[in-house]
């Protein structure tokens, strides 16, 4: 069975809740009626009770006899009444002449109660028509007595009947006007969804620039439109990057390859000696190797964007994250001739997943030892802000323009200072960094300027207080 549509059953929940709601309003309606209905007779016979009460009591030396009133203007009660008067043992005395022969019902537990003073209500079903009387005890001439009055249930009862078909047909008139005003106003409100879901079929990888229909409005609807479209922007951002990723991993692959398969051919285009051979394999075996280093940052990309064994962050100090980098980096900085130097480090714990962070901090080392010349300084220095520990790589090198600030970061991108002094690399040594620290919930930046210099900043989430006493205390002892 096919499942019902959002729009069904929106509307069959609102048609659901109004019938409860109109049924409930009908019920109590129809009960409210009933209650002023059988209260205004019950008003009726109690007020000719009284009158015929009054009449007997001012004349109690005379025999007992009915007085006849005439009728009041109609209402909705008929007001024929139905008079007797019994003794409390139940002979009756005198009766109305609406009544005939027969006798309005006095049982023993009706003659109880009037023999206690109580003045009873009540309804005879089994009478030749529904009735409702009330019974009230009275002395007269030093006997007691008991005045009957009973009026017709018939109109009281067509007034209730005519009140509940009322009820009920208006409250079905109500219910279908609004259920069609229901599907109307869900189709209405639901269009611009049908016109998302019909355009965004249409949105593929080929055409990520389109966008879904805006309604215009700033509802609900609307957000969600202006949601899922910055959603479409980043996927349109992303797609542009990995395309872009494609053809600049291709071309650095295709560069080395080509430039090994025309080493090749040179070579054995004619016979040569020895230590031309030998020359031509060691060039190879460079361009091998600049290949396998591209790819094994490929695949380190690759694991990292994937979260493949990712490792989770942990309270460690941010002087051994420096020092550890700094021990890496060395090597490469004496072969070169440049110098890396590190302020002193203020005992801080950061949040920080210690070989990842290691990876990222050597990354940065080893780019600004990379554009630092013979005899530079490559400077690390430490400082806390906020909530964040701010490690800062200074170099001496020909810096970056603030139009490449946010591209270097992006994989394969060798900046103007890359291109200018042929330094060797592939560019994706900032990006593997950048995803490293982000996965933790830093961030890296960046102050470039096209003089001499750039610092690189890793901001790191600091650990607990809690933690950085630990450290102090476990430094003081």
């Amino acid at each position: 069975m096919r499942p019902l549509s959002f729009r069904t059953r929106l509307w069959v929940g609102h048609v659901v809740v109004l019938a409860v709601m109109l049924a409930s309003a009908a019920f109590g309606a129809d009960w409210a009626l009933r209650r002023v209905i059988l209260g205004r007779v019950d008003e009726e016979i109690l007020a000719l009770a009284n009158t015929e009460a009054a009449a007997l009591a001012e004349n109690p030396a005379m025999p007992l006899r009915i007085l006849e009133i005439t009728p009041g203007p109609p209402s909705f009660v008929r007001l024929d009444k139905l008079v007797q008067i019994t003794d409390l043992d139940g002979r009756v005395a005198a009766r109305s002449a609406t009544l005939g022969s027969a006798r309005l019902p006095a049982s023993p537990e009706l003659l109880a109660r009037l023999r206690n003073g109580e003045t009873v209500f009540g309804t005879v079903t089994d009478f030749a028509e529904p009735i409702r009387m009330v019974s009230l005890p009275v002395d007269v001439g030093g006997g007691r007595y008991a005045i009957q009055i009973a009026m017709s249930l018939d109109d009281a009862y067509l007034a209730t009947r005519v009140g509940r078909w009322l009820f009920l047909s208006m409250s079905v008139v109500i219910l279908v006007v609004i259920g069609l005003t229901g599907v109307l106003l869900a189709r209405n409100a639901l269009r611009p969804i049908d016109q998302m879901v019909r355009r965004a079929h249409r949105i593929g990888e080929a055409n990520l620039a389109d966008r879904l229909p805006h309604p215009g409005t700033a509802d609900e609807i609307g957000r969600l439109v202006e949601t899922l479209n910055d959603m479409l922007g980043r996927l349109e951002r992303s797609f542009a990057v990995r395309r872009m990723f494609s053809a600049d991993a291709s071309h650095e692959l295709r560069s080395p390859l080509s430039r090994l398969r025309a080493e090749l051919e040179v070579a054995l285009r004619r016979p040569r000696a020895v230590a031309e051979y030998e020359e031509t394999l060691r060039s190879c075996l460079d361009e091998v190797e600049r290949v396998q280093s591209m790819i094994e940052e490929l695949l380190e990309l690759a694991r990292i964007d994937t979260n493949e064994e990712q490792e989770l962050p942990e309270p460690i100090s941010v002087t051994d994250l420096v020092e550890a980098a700094l021990f890496a980096v060395r090597p490469r900085a004496q072969q070169q001739g440049v110098t890396v130097v590190a302020d002193p480090l203020p005992d801080l714990l950061v949040n920080a997943a210690p070989v990842a962070t290691k990876v990222a901090l050597t990354n940065i080392l080893d780019n600004a030892v990379k554009f630092s010349p013979a005899g530079g300084q490559v400077r690390v220095a430490v400082t806390s802000a906020d909530d964040e520990a701010v490690i800062a790589v200074s170099d001496a090198g020909p810096g970056v323009s603030p139009e490449e600030a946010e591209r270097v970061f992006q994989p394969f991108y060798r900046g103007r200072a890359s291109r200018s002094t042929g330094a060797p690399g592939v560019g994706l040594g900032l990006a593997i960094s950048r995803v490293l620290v982000q996965r933790q919930g830093g961030r890296i930046s960046l102050n470039g300027s096209d003089q001499e210099g750039a610092t690189f900043r890793v901001h790191l989430p600091r650990a607990s207080r809690l933690h950085e006493r630990d450290l102090e205390s476990t430094t003081s002892s």
